[in-house]
């Protein structure tokens, strides 16, 4: 009798240890992922401000200049579509390159205020997004260490966490056949 109940406690002992690990493994995971939709999020507000700002600078470039924008355009039409916040980056910072283009190009338009007050958010948003990337790829480093060695990896696999790529390669990297895209 007195040695079924040691089995029964050892058995109980041993149980409530692997419970605990699968627990805190698990929290672990899950912190990192919050932490990484966390950045997605200020990633994609700031991309909506610079979007904005970029439009708000189109008004003082047509005012000031007499270039033809299609560009500006362009990026407006790409808002309407349902394309990824990757793409929709891509789009953003060749419109904010144009920009940048102009202010050298014709110097008078940096006397604008509006236009210099654009030029310094866009520079704060810049920042920001910069950060949220950083702070990004930071946690899902340590979301793909978590993935990748045991016994936490068993515990994404139960459920159904994938490793993601860290966020500037993803606009380089094609996810269909592992190629980079051309």
């Amino acid at each position: 009798m007195e040695t079924i109940l040691i089995i029964l406690l050892t058995i109980i002992i041993i149980v409530a240890i692997i419970a605990m690990s699968y627990i805190i493994l698990y929290n672990k995971i899950e912190f990192s992922k919050i932490r990484i939709e966390q950045a997605e999020t200020v990633i994609l507000e700031e991309l909506k401000n610079r979007y904005d700002l970029i439009i708000k600078c189109k008004k003082a470039v047509e005012k000031n200049t007499k270039m033809d924008l299609t560009l500006f355009s362009d990026l407006e039409k790409t808002k309407q579509a349902n394309i990824t916040s990757y793409d929709l980056e891509r789009k953003i910072n060749e419109a904010v390159n144009t920009i940048y283009l102009i202010k050298n190009d014709y110097p008078k338009i940096e006397e604008k205020k509006d236009f210099r007050e654009v030029i310094r958010k866009l520079n704060e948003s810049d920042t920001k997004i910069n950060a949220a990337k950083s702070f990004y790829n930071k946690h899902n480093k340590e979301l793909i260490s978590l993935i990748r060695s045991f016994p936490s990896n068993i515990i994404a696999l139960i459920h159904g966490i994938k490793v993601q790529p860290f966020y500037d390669a993803i606009e380089i990297f094609n996810e269909s056949d592992d190629g980079i895209k051309i």
